[in-house]
């Protein structure tokens, strides 16, 4: 008796809740229909900026920059590339450098533009209307028979590895440096970046230059510093705090950290004239470095995550003193770019590097 008594209850509770979610139902179905539901996702990005760094390794000579250590016949390691340093998934890279020369000779030329009596030194510059404190006033570099050039080849001359199946390289230590939005350059030795002068922005400096908390050691612009041992074939290695752009703070940073990295091997690489490129290489993509009439060298392939180019520049050698104070100095001018930035990253090119750009970047 009780059992069916507990039937008859259960039956219109659970009739109740059948209607109660028929009723939902409906009801959820009309509302559907009766409202218009519309949704817009949007995302926006920037072009990404090309996580390349120059680097110069300038052999130290002596003190102040060799002075009273220079003769003729002297020659000093001179190495100029330019690394990838992205890492995992980041892109290729396209990279040019053009290089000036600047000298004076005469009384006062080994000061310095801090040093009194600077203003009113005698020293004159070999080129009329070269300025030594205005880089834009410099002469660049320019490949063949040129005037301006040729005045300084009576003083320097430069190993560019220029003969045929002749290829050089060099172990390098990786920059500490990956903050994509720096202009700061890698150099070590005597080599100095003028940008690090003029940071805007608070931009903090590499830890790795001279006089820093991590400093390369001076003689870190030698060609083989970082080669393996002889011994056990372990190349050199560096620890230092990582330098990169934060985000979040939308500024340069230190990392709190060190890291310790190991040197590599740059490419191997030929340096030939845009002639040359064309004529006897038939304007095959490779590890070239290009120089054109106009002054920039291109190199001639996409450069890869985690790997630098070739030497543009391997040394320079002193061929006859002056005998008179002289001062003399190499601004180097490297950009790079990533494929979707190169066309307007190299605005200023001949017919010659538009059409070599073209052949380089072609998917």
């Amino acid at each position: 008796m009780i059992k069916q008594q507990l039937k008859l209850k259960r039956g219109p509770v659970v009739l109740v809740a059948i209607i109660l979610v028929v009723a939902m139902t409906l009801t959820s179905t009309l509302a559907w229909r009766s409202v218009s539901q519309q949704a817009l996702n949007q995302a926006i990005g920037e072009a990404s900026t090309a996580g390349g760094r120059l680097h110069d390794d300038f052999e130290r000579i002596g003190d102040n920059f060799g002075e009273g250590e220079w003769v003729a016949d002297l020659t000093a390691n001179k190495d100029v590339y330019i690394e990838n340093f992205g890492g995992d998934n980041a892109q290729d890279i396209f990279v040019r450098i053009r290089m000036y020369e600047y000298m004076e000779i005469g009384s006062g030329a080994r000061l310095h533009p801090s040093d009194t009596g600077f203003d009113t030194r005698t020293a004159t510059s070999i080129i009329d209307g070269a300025i030594r404190t205005d880089r834009t006033t410099w002469a660049p570099r320019l490949p063949g028979s040129d005037l301006a050039s040729n005045l300084f080849r009576d003083y320097w001359e430069w190993e560019q590895l220029t003969a045929e199946g002749e290829y050089r390289y060099k172990w390098y230590m990786p920059t500490f440096n990956q903050d994509n939005r720096s202009l700061e350059s890698d150099v070590k030795g005597d080599a100095v970046d003028p940008q690090g002068a003029n940071f805007a922005s608070g931009e903090v400096t590499n830890r790795t230059f001279i006089g820093g908390s991590h400093a390369f050691s001076a003689y870190a612009g030698l060609h083989d510093f970082w080669a393996p041992e002889n011994n056990d074939g372990t190349p050199g290695a560096h620890t230092a705090p990582v330098k990169y752009w934060n985000r979040a703070a939308a500024t340069h940073s230190i990392r709190p950290d060190t890291a310790t990295q190991t040197a590599r091997p740059t490419l191997q690489a030929q340096v030939v004239t845009m002639a040359d490129w064309i004529n006897t290489f038939q304007r095959q993509p490779g590890s070239f470095w290009v120089l054109d009439a106009d002054g920039w060298a291109y190199w001639a392939a996409p450069l890869a995550p985690r790997t630098a180019t070739g030497l543009l520049l391997d040394s320079i050698t002193l061929l006859q003193d002056p005998h008179d104070e002289w001062y003399y100095g190499i601004f180097i001018d490297a950009q790079m770019a990533t494929h979707a930035g190169w066309n307007n990253a190299f605005s200023d090119r001949t017919p010659a590097g538009y059409a070599l750009l073209n052949i380089i970047t072609a998917r």
